[in-house]
């Protein structure tokens, strides 16, 4: 019995207990609220920053302009210390205390590719989830070998210079490409090398943008040839637009692989070459000086009404 009575006179004194806990949790909350942080009180990460306007008292080129950077949204960060500069190279109370010691701040001009990636892709991964894997990443092509926080072409995404300059650094073999005389004309800025190729990486093979129907880059523009069609032309679904044209540039006109449009088709439509393409018949005697094919096989790419393209 007497049990009993004491437990009934715990729970009667529970509410008063936890209303005491929590008045004076909520004091404590509110004095710490209207309390000024000190020096010592200020997290350890946070108080090696020193702010934006020290990093401008040395390196006044870098600073200059820097508010028109889409990283100057870095601001609001960290309280507003530490940012812009910071957020890329570190805190930077070590490096201004040792009068400018370089080896207390993160240098990307003496950074390895995989370390400037790893600046990077600690804010970009989303957008950039693939680029280890791809060519420019396993080739140890760094962010930086391409882009620049402080000297940037305007009206680019950080780019040191605009397209297809910045491209053609590498790819040279590119480059002479679309010096033929039929091109893609990149070199006339009416389109760029980034409107087919994802330079941070796709699941394509040459960096190929994928478009909605998964299909070649091509059909984004070339819309004529997509489809999907009742009688397909079997290269376009196996060996793609690349089969019959060179993409960047070439000699001949619709930037045909071959100059002649016949030999191009005898690659795959004569029996000494593939059994499995239907050889030409016996009337398409190409001894002779018989028209292009696509004379009469009008619709190459596909057609709707007949099986051999005629319409």
């Amino acid at each position: 019995m007497r049990r009993v009575l004491v437990c009934v006179a715990l729970i009667a004194l529970l509410p008063g207990f936890w209303k005491t806990r929590w008045v004076n949790a909520a004091d404590e909350n509110k004095q710490q609220v209207n309390t000024p942080q000190s020096a010592d009180t200020v997290p350890a990460s946070t108080s090696n920053y020193v702010g934006a306007d020290s990093c401008a008292s040395c390196h006044q080129d870098e600073v200059k302009g820097f508010k028109d950077n889409p990283h100057a949204k870095l601001e609001l960060e960290h309280g507003g210390k530490g940012v812009t500069c910071e957020s890329c190279h570190g805190p930077g109370k070590a490096h201004v205390e040792s009068g400018g010691d370089v080896t207390k701040i993160f240098q990307f001009s003496t950074a390895t590719p995989k370390q400037v990636g790893e600046k990077c892709l600690a804010c970009h991964v989303g957008e950039h989830p693939n680029f280890e894997r791809t060519a420019h990443g396993e080739a140890g092509i760094s962010c930086t070998s391409c882009h620049s926080n402080h000297k940037f072409e305007a009206q680019t995404p950080l780019l040191k210079m605009t397209q297809p300059g910045l491209c053609y650094q590498c790819h040279t073999d590119i480059k002479a490409a679309f010096m033929q005389p039929f091109h893609h004309r990149v070199n006339e800025g009416l389109i760029r090398c980034t409107d087919c190729h994802d330079p941070h990486g796709t699941f394509q093979a040459d960096l190929l943008h994928i478009n909605t129907t998964q299909d070649a880059i091509c059909t984004k523009c070339h819309i004529d040839t997509l489809g999907p069609f009742v009688y397909e032309h079997p290269p376009i679904k196996t060996e793609g637009c690349t089969s019959c044209h060179s993409p960047h540039g070439s000699p001949n006109p619709r930037l045909l692989a071959r100059n002649n449009i016949n030999s191009m088709c005898l690659q795959c439509h004569t029996a000494s070459m593939n059994f499995t393409a239907p050889g030409t018949p016996s009337f398409h005697n190409q001894a002779n000086q018989y028209q292009a094919c696509t004379n009469c096989h009008v619709q190459i790419h596909g057609s709707n009404a007949s099986s051999y393209f005629f319409k």
